[in-house]
């Protein structure tokens, strides 16, 4: 008897389950929603290196030079001595190598600027600071993850907007969303210029600029960080 009401089971349950398979699927409408947010980078790094030597018998030691560089970052830049991150070369070793005669220390650093001014009179200055090397290593935005978010809520509003015309044009409505996933998205600076370029000519424009008193922006400024999203949705259509 109990092999016959779990047969029965069975069989009801093998009923439902084809039924719902068999169930008229709702009609459907896929769409790709993309949308791009351009903004001007607030956050600016820049490389620099200061490397001690010895000049008409003179030495040039790597505290005094660093010492110059910070003051000068804060005073006339205004940016703040925190925005620099120095490579860390610990004390003892600074004080073995003084004991060795031609000992020479090389110490790296990365600032964070605000905007491309202050990059400008800092690019323009790095001859005086003795500043060995420098270059613009990365951009940012001290807001980017909320512009993410919003170029994702574009993007799905995007994909809305298309499949309602869409289906407009047919004689059908948007329903309720099916399916969303976010299938790309990526960040790109463009410069619209060779990018090893661009930071050469900037800091020849900026040198220019700060010689004749222009403190003005640079060619940097053409600068923008790119947004880019897209959305993959289905939805019913009604």
């Amino acid at each position: 008897m109990k092999k016959v009401v779990f047969a029965l089971a069975c069989l009801l349950l093998s009923g439902f389950a084809n039924a719902q398979n068999n169930a008229p699927q709702p009609r459907s409408i896929a769409v790709i929603g993309t949308a791009e947010i351009e903004v001007t980078p607030d956050e600016i790094y820049v490389y620099a290196e200061l490397r001690e030597f010895t000049r008409e018998k003179k030495k040039y030691l790597i505290e005094d030079l660093e010492k110059g560089m910070v003051n000068f970052v804060e005073s006339v830049t205004k940016t703040p001595a925190k925005d620099i991150t120095m490579d860390d070369v610990d004390g003892d070793v600074i004080a073995l190598k003084r004991k060795t005669r031609d000992a020479v220390i090389t110490k790296v650093y990365e600032i964070k600027f605000k905007d491309y001014k202050q990059v400008s009179q800092f690019m323009a200055a790095t001859d005086s600071l003795f500043v060995r090397n420098s270059s613009i290593t990365r951009y940012s935005h001290s807001k980017i993850d909320e512009y993410k978010k919003q170029v994702k809520i574009d993007a799905i509003k995007a994909a809305k907007t298309k499949a309602d015309y869409l289906l407009e044009a047919i004689g059908s409505k948007t329903g309720k969303p099916l399916s969303i996933a976010e299938t790309s998205g990526y960040v790109n600076v463009n410069d619209r210029r060779d990018n090893l370029g661009g930071i050469a000519q900037s800091r020849y424009n900026a040198r220019v600029r700060m010689e004749d008193g222009d403190t003005g922006s640079t060619t940097m400024s053409t600068k923008k960080i790119k947004l880019t999203y897209s959305i993959n949705a289905e939805f019913e259509i009604l």
